[in-house]
Formats: structure tokens, C-alpha cells, sequence
């Protein structure tokens, strides 16, 4: 898998979970404990929103507080899906080895979707957990983002997106270990009801 089609599959899958969202939920929490469903909501579409830019080669300087502000406003499914046609139209154009000007250095834009789409899907499940919507990765992602974590791709260690990694069974599947990794207990939802 490219990693266009990886980070194409993770936001399909985000603007499942998005368009789901009801407007009484966004005071919700979420897995990311600092997060309600706004803010969770707040930084995908961000996330989003840069990613067209980052693509065609722009630097931070160019876009500066292009997107400052709140993105999710009165209507957040409006606001994703403007941003998802733009970023899906700059994704099918773009160079995959072409450089990525990021705020911590330049990358090929290859790794900065991979990140990205890593972003996006696990995003994606942490929303579907706060709204009570299941999120299920493809197989085949989700073994391919756990390799690529595991081989040190991912930035975890200071981030303050992912927690400290969470004990799953060896038995588990990909997708329930590639969360543990970044800090997601499958069992969330029974937790807090506990």
C-alpha cells in the first residue's frame, strides 16, 4: 500500500465516524484525556486542513494562522468534507519524494502521509469511542501502521496525542495492539463506566 492510499483509507475512514457526529456530543470526552469530542473534532480537521498544503510543497511561513480559528464552527461534517475535497484533490496530484516542510524539519511527503494517516485513523477510533460508533481498521492498515511504529516511524515518545503505552494480550489482534502501542485501552468505554 502507498502511502497515499494509506492516509486516503485513514481519512475515509475519520469521515465515517465524522459525519456521525451529533452536535449534543461535542462536550463528550474522549481517549484523549485533555479532549472532548470539540477539541478531538477541533484537531483532525486541522490536521486535515494543513495536510493539502503540506503536500504541495508550502512551507509554515505561507499558510502562517491560515487555519487559526475554530474549524469546526456551527456545522463540523461541513467544515471536513470542504477540507477532505481539497486535501483529497492535492493528495491525488502530489510526489510522494517530493519534500514535506513540517514544523520540526523537512520529510518526503511519503512519510509525513504515513504519520498522517496513522493520525487520522487512530483519531478516528478515539472519536467512534467517545460517540458510541465502532471503528474496525482493515486488517492489512492496520498491520502495516504497526510495523511502521514499530520500527520507530512514529513519534510517541513526548507526544502529547498518544499516552503511555497500554499491556494488551499477546494474542491480540493488530489493531488492538497498534492502540495499545500508542496508548488506547480497547476496553475504554468499560472503564469509564466502571
Amino acid at each position: 500500500m502507498t502511502a497515499k492510499e494509506m492516509y486516503l483509507y485513514a481519512v475515509d475512514q475519520a469521515t465515517a465516524v465524522v459525519v456521525q457526529v451529533e452536535p449534543e456530543q461535542l462536550e463528550l470526552p474522549t481517549p484523549d484525556a485533555d479532549w472532548n469530542v470539540h477539541d478531538l473534532l477541533q484537531h483532525m480537521l486541522y490536521e486535515l486542513a494543513w495536510a493539502a498544503d503540506i503536500v504541495s510543497g508550502k512551507r509554515i511561513a505561507e499558510v502562517e494562522d491560515k487555519y487559526a480559528g475554530d474549524l469546526v464552527r456551527e456545522d463540523p461534517i461541513e467544515s471536513w468534507r470542504r477540507y477532505d475535497a481539497l486535501t483529497q484533490a492535492a493528495i491525488e496530484m502530489c510526489d510522494e519524494q517530493t519534500l514535506a516542510h513540517l514544523s520540526y524539519g523537512d520529510k518526503p511527503v511519503g512519510e509525513y502521509l504515513w504519520e498522517a494517516a496513522n493520525d487520522q485513523l487512530v483519531h478516528a477510533w478515539d472519536l467512534g469511542q467517545a460517540i458510541g460508533v465502532s471503528v474496525v481498521f482493515d486488517e492489512v492498515v492496520a498491520r502495516e501502521l504497526y510495523t511502521y511504529a514499530l520500527e520507530g516511524h512514529l513519534s510517541t515518545e513526548g507526544s502529547d496525542l498518544f499516552g503511555p503505552p497500554v499491556q494488551v494480550a499477546a494474542q491480540a489482534n493488530t489493531q488492538t495492539k497498534l492502540l495499545g502501542m500508542l496508548g488506547r485501552s480497547e476496553n475504554w468505554v468499560e472503564a469509564r463506566r466502571a
